[in-house]
């Protein structure tokens, strides 16, 4: 008993500080915003103690709406286009790159070391009339004049899907790695073509990291800041600049806070359907 006691104790001191810096760094900041999304406004834009649910009817009017659905659209869209190019990626690291692999993962990561604005501030360099895409376009005679790229959906687009593809391809091939290739073999030697057996045996075996690729991808797509308004130019809002604007802009931060409850709430059934369908998944192997 003194023994496990001892443990226990041990254990205890040592979580003890991430339980700290977790509850004081993230429950209690989610716990104000919460209380706010609840409080009432001032004529001056401060935030006045109380208890009213008009913060989250708002949320229901004919703009927000449209908000919300931009937002699930883009990272839709986004979460998609990550996983066609992703799996690919992923795939080719796993089983072609042989002794390669461990270089390109790093190459990969790479891009993580620099500021995430910096990375983005050069597509507006890149996508710029005088950028050099536009030079190469206009050099190899696939454009006439330079073409708009900046403040549009594509740029957006191309902005996220290049900020968010390593958070496709790392979990993709953590699932594929670890493949028996001796399935594949068998399944060649009972007659399947290479489609078959892809279809049959490969993809089947790697859904769980396809899951938690498009989760990984699509929850931080929601509610992105940086993307849409240095290469969309501000022109398609999502929650993430919708989010900002009444804090700092409209100073309404109780709808605000409600804008940001609601989105955690949707990460949260992202996460539940996702240990979902990795449970059935599980339970079919």
């Amino acid at each position: 008993m003194r023994r496990e006691r001892r443990e226990g104790l041990v254990t205890a001191l040592m979580l003890a500080p991430s339980v700290v810096v977790l509850g004081v760094f993230v429950l209690m900041p989610l716990c104000v915003v919460f209380a706010y999304s609840f409080a009432l406004r001032d004529a001056y834009g401060g935030v006045v103690p109380g208890f009213t649910l008009d913060n989250y009817r708002a949320l229901f009017e004919g703009l927000y709406v449209q908000v919300f659905l931009n937002s699930f659209r883009l990272a839709a869209l986004t979460t998609l286009l990550c996983l066609l190019v992703g799996y690919p990626v992923a795939y080719f690291i796993a089983f072609r790159a042989g002794r390669w692999g461990p270089a390109l993962l790093v190459l990969m990561l790479v891009p993580f070391w620099i500021n995430f604005l910096i990375r983005i501030s050069a597509w507006v360099v890149l996508l710029g009339r005088n950028g050099l895409i536009n030079a190469a376009l206009v050099g190899t005679g696939l454009a006439g004049q330079p073409v708009g790229m900046l403040g549009t959906q594509g740029a957006t687009l191309a902005g996220m899907v290049y900020a968010f593809l390593p958070l496709a391809v790392f979990p993709i091939y953590a699932a594929l790695q670890p493949l028996d290739r001796r399935l594949i073999e068998a399944g060649a030697d009972l007659g399947a073509n290479p489609a078959q057996a892809f279809g049959r045996i490969t993809l089947p075996l790697s859904l769980p990291g396809v899951l938690a690729a498009a989760l990984f991808v699509f929850v931080p797509s929601m509610g992105v800041f940086a993307i849409p308004v240095l290469l969309g130019g501000g022109k398609s809002i999502i929650l993430g600049n919708l989010i900002v604007q009444l804090f700092l802009e409209f100073r309404v931060i109780p709808v605000g806070a409600a804008v940001s409850v609601v989105m955690l709430v949707l990460a949260a059934i992202g996460i539940a359907l996702y240990m979902r369908a990795l449970a059935r998944i599980e339970a079919w192997r």
